[in-house]
């Protein structure tokens, strides 16, 4: 599912706000779960728009261990989330897909982060700092 991510050094993990950036711009908002790519469409029709989250590295904690386990994200591809409008506020949650087999070994987790191209320009090589940025906010 995604228990942490790196970016540049920083660590995001969930209840914390994050940056990302949606087709309007950077976003700051508090990471409150997860959605699953299997019902995409519905999130959708709730009005929850895509994000794009940079990260270096993502970490599954291990459901028999409890213990982080990293690995790299590929050059290039950015973990998936969404922008979900919550009664006065808005919310981020990352999207997750089903471990392959191999992955499943490996992080011993049923979930991933969804990992894709950027849908909003390319991947900046410095990003705003949170609650300083001059990034453009909803």
């Amino acid at each position: 599912m995604c228990a942490t991510f790196e970016y540049n050094g920083k660590s995001s993990r969930p209840s914390k706000t994050i940056l990302a950036r949606s087709k309007k711009g950077f976003v700051e908002n508090v990471w409150a779960g997860f959605a699953r790519v299997e019902i995409l469409d519905w999130w959708r029709k709730q009005g929850a728009e895509e994000l794009d989250i940079f990260a270096t590295r993502f970490a599954e904690r291990s459901k028999t261990t409890g213990k982080l386990i990293w690995d790299d994200v590929p050059s290039g591809l950015v973990i998936r989330a969404l922008l979900v409008p919550e009664q006065n506020h808005q919310l981020i949650k990352i999207v997750t897909r089903a471990s392959n087999p191999e992955e499943l070994l490996q992080f011993d987790h049923p979930r991933m982060p969804l990992l894709e191209g950027p849908l909003f320009g390319p991947i900046p090589a410095n990003l705003p700092v949170i609650g300083n940025s001059q990034a453009e906010l909803f």
